[in-house]
């Protein structure tokens, strides 16, 4: 397939669930960087190859705030990335790396088997939900939504008579354009609750970070880079590793049969969620060349991980699911100080959700064709992954 020497759009890069997109295939064969339009009209740079971004991710030019926020060329419009735009403060790095170092104790590997019971019994309080519905279910609202935001609320410590309104409110930051929401009763809210954490802490993320000494403004705007990292990400890879497996029982039968391949397989559905539209709105802190182009300062560059977890380069028959892959160094997380350190939460939700599921409710299947899944106006609607519903029956 031939490029087009106009710039590429990101809304014709879009990949349907548990499909491939013919022009952004060609794109990555072609070479690893592009120039391209985004979703607001704005140009940046779209990366698609492994070893290109592993080596942006080492790289101390590029960084996920803009000098001039106001002046920033955007992804989207809507406020989450509005505000990681702004966030980065006169030394971005210093900030990133002072952020990783309050948040990474909370998120050990010891912390998380403290937190697996209580993540099984959120899972399995969630099943016993879905079961009590009539069928179909749409298992996005019905679980893979719900499911990850009570889990981080349990880590952050948000009063459980609290939780749906905050799920209201961050369901409502995740819009774009028109939908796009006020920020000022969702932060409100965060800057409330972390006063309150202030005259009565406990053992939780957003009373550790109230520790740190911060005021409420920076916790608020921790917190809610948390959630948005957290939440709507592993919820995608719930409703996108339960698709392939309903639609795929070459891969779910071994797992219901042999349930320590699942560690395994929850790495490989990681990696195989999306092709591309892993973007991941970063700036140049200075001019630097990258593959052939010439990155200037201030330019958005947009690593793609979904699509760079598809480069041969990097992974034998790419396009195979293979849940025996080892090793299986894939870019979900990102990469080097970039690296998500939720990325242990992540694994233990998904590796407890699958199993739960497979198991109890054995019969599982779609109640619509694969193909009836996506809808490319929910890419442009919201920011989510390319499902559009999960209707299931038993």
């Amino acid at each position: 397939m031939t490029v087009s020497e106009e710039l590429p759009t990101l809304e014709a890069l879009w990949s349907p669930a548990l499909g491939d997109n013919k022009l952004l295939r060609a794109m990555a064969e072609e070479k690893p960087v592009w120039r391209v339009r985004t979703y607001t009209g704005d140009e940046g740079w779209l990366v698609l190859g492994a070893p290109e971004i592993k080596a942006l991710m080492l790289d101390r030019r590029l960084v996920r705030s803009h000098p001039n926020p106001a002046d920033a060329t955007r992804l989207t419009d809507n406020p989450i990335y509005s505000m990681i735009a702004g966030a980065g403060g006169a030394d971005p790095h210093e900030m990133h790396a002072a952020m990783r170092a309050l948040l990474i104790p909370f998120f050990t590997h010891k912390k998380m088997a403290a937190l697996r019971p209580r993540i099984e019994a959120i899972v399995h309080d969630a099943i016993d939900e879905v079961l009590a519905l009539p069928q179909p279910v749409d298992l996005l609202p019905a679980f893979s939504l719900p499911v990850p935001l009570r889990v981080l609320c349990e880590l952050m410590g948000v009063p459980e008579e609290e939780r749906d309104t905050l799920a209201e409110l961050l369901d409502r930051m995740h819009g774009t354009g028109d939908a796009a929401a006020d920020q000022s009763e969702f932060f409100g809210y965060l800057m409330g609750l972390a006063a309150r954490k202030r005259e009565h802490p406990a053992d939780d993320v957003i009373s550790g970070v109230v520790a740190a000494g911060h005021d409420d403004v920076v916790i608020a705007t921790i917190v809610a880079l948390l959630l948005f990292a957290g939440h709507e990400s592993i919820s995608s890879h719930i409703g996108m590793g339960m698709a392939r497996l309903l639609t795929r029982p070459d891969l779910r039968e071994p797992l219901v049969a042999d349930q320590d391949l699942m560690a395994g397989a929850v790495e490989e559905m990681l990696r195989t969620a999306n092709f591309g539209g892993g973007w991941q709105p970063h700036y140049a802190f200075e001019d630097f060349e990258l593959a052939g182009e010439h990155i200037r300062a201030g330019d958005l560059v947009l690593p793609d991980f979904a699509m760079a977890n598809y480069d041969p380069r990097a992974f034998d028959d790419p396009d195979e699911v293979d849940f025996h892959r080892s090793p299986n160094q894939h870019l979900t997380f990102a990469h080097g100080a970039w690296h998500c350190i939720g990325a242990p939460l992540a694994r233990l939700e998904l590796n407890t959700v699958f199993t739960a599921l497979l198991t109890r409710i054995p019969t599982m299947r779609l109640a619509v064709e694969a193909g009836e899944l996506s809808n490319p106006e929910k890419v442009k609607a919201r920011l989510s992954s390319t499902l559009a519903w999960l209707p299931v029956t038993w």
